[in-house]
């Protein structure tokens, strides 16, 4: 909470009198008619500015006034803010999206020269720099951690030793990433490609009983050691001979895990098998930085209790034979590309937020006793005029923040007074259109003239 804040005014809402501009900052009429969330700027004698004012009008000391829908309480108004007493005016833009961060290795799914190259006797670690506010009170200063991946033996590659096809090896990677219990909490991995991917299966051979009746009990004890939801669906498969092999092939045509998750059966391991070669051309994998609760697990953004924080990490790649530097300092000559192409971004003006900040706002301002909670504040939440003005309903929709921050004289002291700082925030519901740019083009005409430079 910014302690600073002297005042919220929120600006536009639902209601019938306050969903266009021209309702919402009307520029006409006294401070003790406007309406609940209606806007006006007066000048220090109370006479008030229309919208369209050019900044001769307006003049050096404004003040600013919304209603609150209350004949008890009228308007509440900001002390006289004066332009030679302005220390800063910013305007924050709503933007209720949720970037979560973005990185390539290799094959960025637009530049296939980025594609990595593999020789036969090749080693490779990727290392990633893990930043997440809630564990470094755990990982100092960050969490660091490395996958591994080592081409062919040139002694068992079979021709085409220095052209390697990079496919197995990138899908090693992507699966090492997504299996390592620190990674996979903090990044999931996808492999990118172009061309087709080669498809396998895995097989179970088991020896044959004989017997129609025990096969099948067989295949039913496989799918209820094997449920199909985390491995696949186990069929059998009598079409590859295997009887004329003293052997049952039970078959996940579509498996959904490693093979080397794949647990044994009766101490018999599951064989992959390729059943499409496949012809892949450029090849990069795709990590994704995850947003976190509190407690460090995975979460959506969007869901309650809106608390999150989203996942910054570095990536890196480093050619063996390596020495412990290596993971601390970057390799410069990186022999792969690695590509951020979107970077963290919380939301901006969401209303979950700003309802928070304005409860938090009004709750800062009660009296500094802990009894002070349990009475209403006739401000704050009293039972017949409700003050909680961001409209919750709009969820679809935020508000764009205007923060205008001067200083003033306090009322404290005689011969020499000491200074105040203060810092009126303007609320502005975006779905109210153009009131966003109508107050934005008053608040650069009363900025004319002054050191500060004009919002954009």
């Amino acid at each position: 909470m910014n302690h600073k804040i002297t005042q919220i005014f929120v600006v536009g809402g639902s209601a019938a009198t306050v969903d266009t501009s021209s309702e919402a900052f009307p520029g006409t009429g006294t401070t003790d008619t406007l309406v609940a969330r209606q806007l006006n700027f007066y000048k220090s004698d109370f006479s008030v500015l229309a919208r369209t004012a050019n900044s001769a009008t307006i003049g050096n000391e404004i003040f600013a006034a919304v209603g609150t829908g209350s004949s008890k309480y009228g308007s509440f108004k900001s002390s006289v803010i004066k332009k030679n007493n302005l220390t800063k005016v910013t305007r924050t833009t709503y933007a209720n999206t949720t970037k979560q961060q973005i990185t390539f290795i290799g094959y960025d799914e637009i530049t296939t020269s980025k594609t990595p190259t593999f020789g036969c006797d090749e080693e490779y670690f990727v290392t990633f720099k893990i930043d997440e506010y809630w564990s470094k009170g755990i990982y100092q200063p960050l969490i660091q951690e490395s996958v591994r991946v080592k081409t062919t033996s040139c002694t068992e590659c079979g021709g085409g030793c220095d052209s390697l096809n990079c496919y197995t090896f990138m899908q090693d990677l992507t699966d090492k990433i997504n299996a390592n219990p620190i990674l996979s909490k903090y990044l999931s991995a996808s492999h990118s490609i172009v061309g087709s991917a080669p498809t396998y299966r895995y097989v179970l051979n088991l020896p044959d009983s004989g017997d129609s009746t025990a096969e099948a009990a067989t295949l039913t004890a496989l799918q209820a050691y094997y449920p199909s939801g985390t491995y696949g669906t186990i069929t059998e498969t009598n079409t590859e001979d295997a009887d004329a092999l003293g052997q049952i092939f039970f078959i996940i045509a579509t498996p959904l895990v490693a093979i080397d998750q794949m647990p044994v059966y009766n101490g018999v391991a599951w064989e992959k098998q390729l059943t499409a070669a496949g012809s892949v051309t450029s090849c990069g994998i795709k990590v994704t930085g995850k947003a976190v609760d509190a407690f460090g697990n995975a979460c959506v953004p969007d869901a309650v209790p809106y608390v999150f924080n989203l996942v910054k990490f570095q990536a890196k790649v480093h050619r063996g034979p390596f020495t412990t530097m290596d993971f601390d300092v970057e390799d410069f000559a990186n022999p792969w590309s690695v590509t951020t192409v979107q970077s963290i971004q919380y939301p901006i003006g969401a209303v979950s937020a700003l309802a928070e900040m304005e409860r938090n706002f009004f709750t800062n301002n009660l009296p500094a006793t802990a009894e002070a909670r349990y009475y209403w504040n006739p401000i704050y939440n009293e039972d017949a005029n409700q003050f909680f003005f961001v409209d919750q309903s709009r969820t679809a929709s935020g508000y764009t923040m205007y923060e205008i921050c001067y200083t003033d004289p306090s009322p404290a002291g005689f011969e020499k007074k000491d200074v105040n700082e203060h810092a009126l925030v303007l609320l502005v519901d975006a779905a109210v259109s153009s009131l966003d740019t109508d107050i934005k083009t008053f608040i650069n005409a009363f900025l004319t003239g002054s050191f500060l430079p004009q919002l954009a």
